[in-house]
C-alpha cells in the first residue's frame, strides 16, 4: 500500500492541489494518507466506481472526516444509503427531474438577462457576492419558496456547512458554528415557513402523506439550501473567472452561445466545486489491487479524478468544446447530485446571459477562500464591458 504524508487540507494544497492529485494518482489506485489514517482513491475509473458502488463505500455512516459531523447526518439524502436513501429522493426529485427544471429555463433566462443588463450599467463588481451568490440565493430561494432571515443566513453562511465536514483543524474549529446553528435552523422549520407551491411547501406534503420519514422535510430543505447553493455559487464564480482569464475560450462561447452548456460542465470538471468527499468501507475493498482494510474511512477526490490524465487528454488545459458530460463533479449513481439538473439550468442561463449581453470581461485578482471541502473563490474584482 502506497502511503503519503501530503496533508490534502494544509492551506497550501487547499489553495492549489493539483501536483499533489497528480502525485497521489501516480502512487497507486489507493494511497494512504498517513496524517489521517485515511485511504484516498484518486484516479477517474476507480473513483467512478468507488461512488457507484454504494453497497462497499457507504454513506450511511457519514460523508464527512470528523466524528461530530457523522454523527449528526440525519435523514438527508447525502447521508443514507437504500432503501432511506430512494425514498428521500423521489420526494425530492418530484421537482427538480430534467422535464421540471426544463420548464423553468425560460424564467431563469429572464432573470439572468436581467442581472448581466444591471452589471453592464455598473461595470465593476464583485463576481462572488455581486454574481454568482445572488443569482443562485435569489433563484433557488424563490423555487423553494423560503425568503427573509432563513435565505440570509444560508446565502452567507452555506459553506460553513461543508468546510465542518472536514477533518476537526482550524477551518473546522472556526466554521463549526455557523453550521451548527444552520443545521438547528433548518431542523425547526415548519410547513408554515414555505410559501404554498415551493418546492419546500411540496416536501411538507410528501410527509403528511407519509412518503418519507416523520420530521424529515427540514433537513431535505437543507439538503436544497446548503449544498444546492454553495456548490452552485463555487461552480459559477469558478467558470466565468476561467472564461475571463482565458479570452479565446470567452470569445469561441461569445460566437457559439450553443456553447454555453459544455462551458458549464467544463468549469466543473476543472474545478470540481467539491473536491474532496467522504465515505466508509465497512467491509474492506479492493479497488484494482490497492487494498483497503474494514472499517476505513475512504477519501474520495474528486477534483483529481476530474483532472485524470487517464481519462481526459490535456486534463490541465480549460477547453469549453470539451463537453465534458461525463466528468464527477455531481458524483455519480445513487448519489449523483439530486440538483444537477437546476445547476446546469443556472449556470447556462447566466453563461448564455453574459456572452450574448457583454463584450469583455476582465477579472482582478482573487482572494480565494479556503474551505475544507469546497473550491471556491471568496471575492474576484470584476469588470464587464
Amino acid at each position: 500500500m502506497p502511503s503519503t504524508e501530503l496533508d490534502p487540507w494544509s492551506d497550501e494544497l487547499l489553495d492549489d492541489p493539483w501536483a499533489a492529485y497528480r502525485a497521489i494518482r501516480d502512487a497507486g489506485p489507493v494511497v494512504h494518507l498517513a496524517k489521517y489514517d485515511l485511504y484516498a482513491i484518486s484516479r477517474y475509473a476507480d473513483v467512478k466506481q468507488a461512488v457507484h458502488d454504494w453497497q462497499t463505500f457507504t454513506s450511511a455512516e457519514g460523508v464527512s472526516f470528523n466524528d461530530l459531523m457523522n454523527s449528526l447526518g440525519g435523514e438527508t439524502a447525502p447521508t443514507t444509503d437504500p432503501p432511506e436513501h430512494t425514498q428521500l429522493r423521489r420526494a425530492m426529485l418530484s421537482r427538480l427531474k430534467l422535464s421540471e427544471v426544463r420548464g423553468l429555463q425560460e424564467a431563469l433566462q429572464a432573470r439572468a438577462d436581467g442581472l448581466v443588463a444591471e452589471l453592464l450599467e455598473r461595470r465593476t463588481f464583485d463576481l462572488v457576492p455581486d454574481v454568482a451568490q445572488r443569482f443562485v440565493v435569489e433563484s433557488i430561494g424563490e423555487l423553494v419558496g423560503i425568503s427573509g432571515e432563513v435565505l440570509e443566513r444560508f446565502g452567507a453562511g452555506g459553506d460553513a456547512i461543508f468546510c465542518a465536514l472536514g477533518p476537526p483543524n482550524r477551518h473546522f474549529e472556526a466554521t463549526i458554528p455557523t453550521a451548527m446553528e444552520l443545521l438547528e435552523l433548518t431542523a425547526s422549520l415548519t410547513k408554515a415557513d414555505m410559501v404554498p407551491g415551493g418546492m419546500g411547501w411540496d416536501l411538507f406534503e410528501v410527509e403528511e402523506q407519509g412518503l418519507v420519514p416523520e420530521s424529515s422535510s427540514g433537513m431535505l430543505i437543507f439538503n436544497y439550501l446548503g449544498p444546492g447553493f454553495d456548490t452552485t455559487i463555487a461552480g459559477l464564480g469558478n467558470t466565468i473567472w476561467r472564461l475571463a482569464t482565458h479570452p479565446e475560450q470567452w470569445q469561441r462561447l461569445r460566437e457559439n452561445l450553443d456553447l454555453a452548456a459544455a462551458a458549464f460542465n467544463e468549469g466543473l470538471r476543472i474545478e470540481a466545486p467539491i473536491n474532496i468527499w467522504a465515505r466508509g468501507c465497512r467491509n474492506g475493498a479492493d479497488v484494482d489491487g490497492g487494498k483497503i482494510p474494514p472499517g476505513s474511512r475512504v477519501a474520495i477526490l474528486l477534483g483529481s479524478a476530474n483532472r485524470d490524465e487517464r481519462h481526459y487528454s490535456d486534463p490541465d488545459r480549460f477547453e469549453i468544446a470539451r463537453n465534458a458530460q461525463d466528468h464527477v463533479a455531481f458524483g455519480s449513481g445513487v448519489h449523483f447530485c439530486v440538483g444537477a439538473p437546476l445547476a446546469r439550468a443556472l449556470g447556462t442561463a447566466l453563461l448564455s446571459a453574459l456572452a450574448r449581453q457583454a463584450t469583455t470581461i476582465t477579472c482582478g485578482e482573487p482572494v480565494r477562500r479556503i474551505n475544507n471541502i469546497v473550491r471556491a473563490f471568496a471575492s474576484v474584482p470584476t469588470e464587464l464591458r
